[in-house]
Order: structure tokens, then C-alpha cells, then sequence
């Protein structure tokens, strides 16, 4: 699997492994994913979101997962790591 997105949420915001895999599955439109939280220093944590090789439109499912967190109140940055399609 591949990492395609990070985030981090503002501190004193976090949000459960069940709630963020469902997320990230209709984000992605696939089953085979994955999600992880990673701690970085003391008080910060990284959310690390996995999927398959191919994505069918990588730009739509980092979209859609910005959308969801602006819309459950999350207060955040993001980064992409995984493969981007050509512009």
C-alpha cells in the first residue's frame, strides 16, 4: 500500500481510528486502505492515510477527505505524499 496523504489536526483535536478508516475508504473509493496515527515529539501526532498503488483519481479522494474533515469541525493541515496524476 502506498501513503497517500498526512495530516495533523489542531491540538487538543483528535479523531478515532474506525471514524477516520470509514472516511478514508469512501474518500478513496477503495476497501484496501489503511490508516495510522504516528507521534511526532511530545504533543503531536500525524495521520497517515494508505490506499492502493492506484487510486482512480487521487485529487478527488484528497478532496473529499479535506471535505469531510472541515465539515465534522476539524481544524488542520495536509500534506500528499503518494503519486499525483498528470496535470
Amino acid at each position: 500500500m502506498v501513503r497517500w496523504l498526512s495530516f495533523r489536526l489542531r491540538n487538543g483535536q483528535s479523531i478515532g481510528p474506525e471514524r477516520l478508516r470509514e472516511a478514508w475508504t469512501w474518500a478513496c473509493q477503495s476497501p484496501r486502505s489503511g490508516v495510522r496515527r504516528e507521534q511526532l515529539g511530545e504533543d503531536h501526532w500525524v495521520y497517515a492515510l494508505y490506499g492502493p498503488e492506484l487510486i482512480t483519481c487521487p485529487r478527488t479522494a484528497e478532496q473529499r477527505m479535506r471535505g469531510f474533515l472541515l465539515e465534522a469541525g476539524y481544524i488542520f493541515t495536509m500534506g500528499s505524499l503518494g503519486r499525483r496524476e498528470a496535470a
